[in-house]
């Protein structure tokens, strides 16, 4: 596929707009060149449903991040992977819930590490803030998992994360990370990133459109996954 395959895409999808058309020539030739992109570059319909964000990260791996991004993604109904040599990661799933997760991941980074700026002295070793942001992440997991069993679309949420997941494996070369097992945490940095994590606001607004509050599954489980 072309590298402008986004391009044709978001084309394809002014096309079919078109196609609706009160204008019946106009809405005819639209529907016609449409199908003619759609045969030429063997797009199915998922490859028109489904976008991908793209939100900067760290080439090296970072649990807390990845925490974060998996708590997200769970909540808008999307896909996520961690693109390491680029050090992205990639939030696939409807237009408007893959631009949300992207909002809310880099909204919640970017407060996490503000609030370990602020409530680690500067002189603190890097285990110590490490524990402590993961901390914060394993509070906000278990509290976007709770608010998000509350949203009104939350019975399709699977069915919408399977079909995004399927998509991208269809369709992107993903390769496995070795992960390697996290041991050792102090426990007291990880007890205050914990209690920092309640004081997070999760009514995060793109734009002026207010992000659905957000997360049951418990940390323990989480760590299970992860590590």
């Amino acid at each position: 596929m072309p590298d402008n395959l986004e391009i044709i895409k978001d084309k394809i999808r002014k096309l079919l707009a078109l196609s609706k058309s009160d204008n019946e020539n106009e809405a005819a030739a639209a529907l016609e060149k449409a199908n003619e992109l759609i045969l030429k570059y063997k797009l199915d319909e998922s490859a028109l449903r489904f976008e991908s964000v793209r939100v900067k990260s760290s080439k090296t791996y970072v649990a807390w991040r990845t925490v974060i991004a998996n708590a997200v993604s769970w909540l808008y109904g999307c896909h996520s992977y961690r693109q390491a040599d680029y050090g992205m990661f990639i939030f696939t799933g409807e237009e408007l819930d893959a631009f949300m997760a992207g909002e809310m991941f880099e909204y919640l980074i970017k407060t996490i590490e503000r609030s370990a700026k602020k409530a680690i002295r500067k002189n603190a070793k890097f285990k110590f803030r490490r524990d402590f942001k993961y901390g914060i992440a394993s509070r906000l997991y278990d509290r976007i998992m709770e608010l998000g069993e509350a949203c009104s679309w939350s019975p399709r949420r699977n069915v919408k994360i399977e079909e995004a997941k399927d998509y991208v494996e269809k369709s992107v070369a993903l390769y496995e990370n070795v992960i390697k097992k996290q041991k050792n945490w102090n426990q007291t940095a990880l007890a205050r990133g914990l209690s920092h994590g309640d004081n997070v606001s999760l009514a995060r607004q793109a734009g002026h459109t207010p992000v659905p509050q957000i997360a049951g599954t418990s940390r323990a489980a989480a760590q299970g996954e992860l590590f």
